[in-house]
């Protein structure tokens, strides 16, 4: 590993970080997924909305299931891994990497019934790294406004591995939901069969080969260990077949376009 220089990065860190970013931006296009909704914001930032409840898992024959509290806050969970805004700030520690948008300028607005988060590939910090732009209360006390507090960084244990476990940002994205979501989804990449159905079929053909080049590739390198893995592994199957069908509606389209449009076809219709 080379030495850089005073001021300069690490230039295997500076490589690794411009990668990530770049797995970012792939999975950040897609659109389809049941519980969250990406959206790109530059060239380095990312917008994640999660859905606070499954409303259709959530309530069976008119009552609820039981499952995590409504109440985040009352008790120890996962969301134990963010930064306490007691906790002495070191000015070494993670507490002051700052996102370039502060929250206080943000403009996004979460859909009903979602929590806003920035996903950051700075390259400046050399991994990515997450924060909430919404809903704070619900998620931990944060014990005033404090705008330094607001824009702390979470502490997610994807995050936390990035650079010794093999961590994709899939594993981020993963987090983000199953802590967010109530009750926690059995697949945080389940995808939205009935939104995707509705698309016209140019775009569900573009969209389902998107989503199925993510699923295949999510299929080779996830990490089989994961619970959530097998459910992955099953959206495949129903979605390729989808894709097919979409392909074969487009090229039924197109050759009843070019048809109408040929001249025996134009001669036809000037002989009636």
């Amino acid at each position: 590993v080379m030495i850089a220089g005073e001021g300069e990065e690490p230039q295997d860190e500076t490589r690794g970080a411009k990668q990530s970013f770049g797995k970012m931006a792939l999975l950040f296009s897609l659109q389809g997924f049941k519980y969250f909704q990406p959206w790109l914001r530059g060239k380095e930032e990312l917008l994640l909305t999660v859905v606070n409840e499954d409303l259709v898992s959530f309530s069976v024959g008119g009552k609820k299931k039981s499952g995590r509290s409504h109440n985040l806050t009352s008790a120890p969970s996962p969301w134990d891994w963010l930064i306490s805004p007691f906790v002495f700030r070191d000015p070494s520690s993670e507490e002051h990497l700052l996102p370039a948008s502060p929250s206080e300028r943000e403009i996004a607005v979460p859909e009903v019934n979602c929590t806003l988060f920035l996903l950051a590939g700075y390259v400046k910090y050399g991994r990515p790294y997450a924060w909430i732009r919404s809903n704070h209360e619900r998620l931990v006390n944060i014990g005033g406004t404090d705008s330094l507090v607001r824009d702390t960084p979470m502490k997610l244990k994807s995050i936390s591995d990035w650079q010794t476990r093999g961590i994709r940002v899939w594993d981020i994205v993963s987090e983000l939901v199953c802590l967010c979501t109530i009750p926690s989804p059995s697949n945080p990449f389940a995808l939205d069969m009935r939104y995707i159905q509705s698309l016209p079929f140019p775009d569900r053909f573009l969209v389902t080969g998107a989503l199925l080049n993510f699923l295949e590739m999510y299929v080779v390198y996830g990490n089989r260990d994961e619970l959530h893995y097998d459910k992955v592994v099953e959206e495949v199957k129903p979605l390729r077949r989808l894709h097919v069908q979409s392909l074969l509606e487009l090229q039924r389209c197109r050759d009843t376009s070019r048809l109408s449009c040929s001249p025996a076809a134009q001669d036809s219709s000037e002989e009636e």
